[in-house]
């Protein structure tokens, strides 16, 4: 099963887009949920983006991606 990775909405503000700053574990890694996986821009304000499972992470947005608000990021392969 797999989960997809989206900017929790409360992050957004008003804005109706962002910037995937960089990954901080690499595409395949290991993730534990509640661990920081990305950094995102928002209206000028960078947050990190936490993983909502543990699992296996597959990245879809690279860095320096303009992201709209519904956008899947990337997912992560539960066991």
């Amino acid at each position: 099963m797999s989960v997809d990775i989206l900017v929790p909405q409360e992050m957004w503000g008003d804005s109706l887009e962002g910037v995937v700053v960089t990954w901080i574990y690499k595409d395949g890694a290991t993730v534990v949920q509640g661990q920081a996986i990305a950094e995102i821009m928002v209206e000028k304000a960078q947050l990190e983006l936490v993983a909502p499972v543990s699992g296996r992470l597959r990245i879809l947005a690279v860095p320096e991606t303009v992201i709209g608000r519904d956008q899947v990021v990337g997912r992560i392969e539960t066991v």
